[in-house]
């Protein structure tokens, strides 16, 4: 005889199921959804699961922190990462993270509290470690960062990333051969490491090694052509190998990919200046001083201009004078405001 299922129990099994958690299906788009409007919505459904088990909960808590990171909410994010850790306080993972978001937010020794906590635990973790040797930087200890990423190298003796990290502590050190045996480790960790290639390129030009300098370029520009940067570096190391047009080619490169920035614009003028061609020069002068790119470089060199043309004393003068009064960002402006003066004075000599 055909069984029945009575009402009640029926209403019961359909309620059981009705209340049953979605947390498997929530827990996975918090854990693995890139979108982080997508994310959280789901990271907080399988959160209010109350049956949650500890390791889970952390996990989601973790994960939520991290979109929170992604869409710049830091506070949230923090919150996140600390209510983690009051579940789990040796969880590593967590404590690198929110180490790193201490980091972001200017928290430095909140940081370095952080890593060394990770480190003094694990001290193999090499997350921790790099974390630290950044965090020691901002602190203006670089013997202190050096340690770190040493300690990490000694884990991870072909880490790219590590032995990117440490040439560019060694540029800051003025160490230049030796950040770019570091740089040539991180390359060869992996090749298509454009910012490696571009600073191992800064280095040469240091010790005066132009011609490998654009060798590195060349390279880092097939792979990433649209990095204005290699551009600008590989101007500067053509234009002291006496290779004038391709440095001019190639600071019109960057005025390509940044049309909307007035300093490329300055650059290319000095270049047409040191050419001759004062008129190209005093265009691109023009062009940037419209664009709000005003500077002691550019009123300098347009004076030298007009001075080369000939033009009326007054306008040169005027220049010259803009160009003590005109804002200083590099050390090219600097002395271009010193030249300015020592011009200026010799022209207000002349009767």
């Amino acid at each position: 005889m055909k069984r029945i299922t009575p009402p009640l129990a029926a209403c019961l099994l359909l309620a059981a199921a009705s209340s049953a958690p979605a947390a498997p299906v929530d827990e996975a788009a918090c854990l693995k959804e890139a979108e982080p409007a997508k994310a959280l919505p789901a990271c907080d459904k399988a959160l209010s699961d109350t049956k949650l088990d500890k390791a889970r909960r952390v996990k989601l808590l973790a994960a939520r922190a991290a979109n929170y990171t992604k869409q710049k909410k830091f506070n949230k994010a923090l919150n996140g990462y600390s209510n983690a850790l009051q579940l789990d306080a040796a969880n590593n993972d967590v404590q690198v993270a929110r180490g790193d978001l201490f980091l972001i937010t200017g928290q430095v020794d909140k940081a370095i509290s952080d890593y060394s906590a990770v480190i003094a635990r694990d001290p193999e973790n090499v997350r921790a470690h790099m974390g630290r040797a950044v965090a020691w930087q901002f602190r203006q200890k670089p013997d202190f960062a050096m340690k770190d990423i040493d300690a990490a190298l000694k884990f991870q003796p072909k880490n790219g990333p590590l032995h990117a990290q440490r040439a560019g502590l060694l540029m800051r050190m003025k160490k230049w051969k030796e950040a770019i045996n570091d740089y040539n480790q991180a390359i060869f960790a992996d090749p298509n490491d454009v910012d490696s290639r571009e600073n191992r390129a800064a280095a040469w030009m240091r010790l005066g090694k132009f011609g490998n300098a654009v060798n590195n370029l060349d390279v880092a520009i097939r792979l990433d052509p649209k990095r204005a940067s290699l551009y600008e570096k590989r101007a500067m190391a053509n234009w002291k190998l006496g290779r004038k047009e391709k440095a001019l080619a190639d600071l019109s490169m960057v005025v390509k990919l940044k049309p909307d920035l007035a300093r490329p614009r300055v650059d290319r003028g000095i270049v047409r200046f040191r050419m001759g061609r004062f008129e190209d020069a005093l265009a691109d002068f023009a062009k940037a001083e419209k664009m709000g790119g005003s500077s002691a470089s550019l009123h300098y060199f347009r004076a030298r201009a007009l001075e080369a043309l000939n033009r009326p004393k007054a306008a040169i003068v005027a220049e010259y004078e803009r160009a003590l009064q005109a804002p200083v960002t590099r050390m090219s402006d600097q002395r271009a405001r010193m030249e300015a003066d020592k011009r200026l004075k010799a022209l207000k000599t002349l009767k």
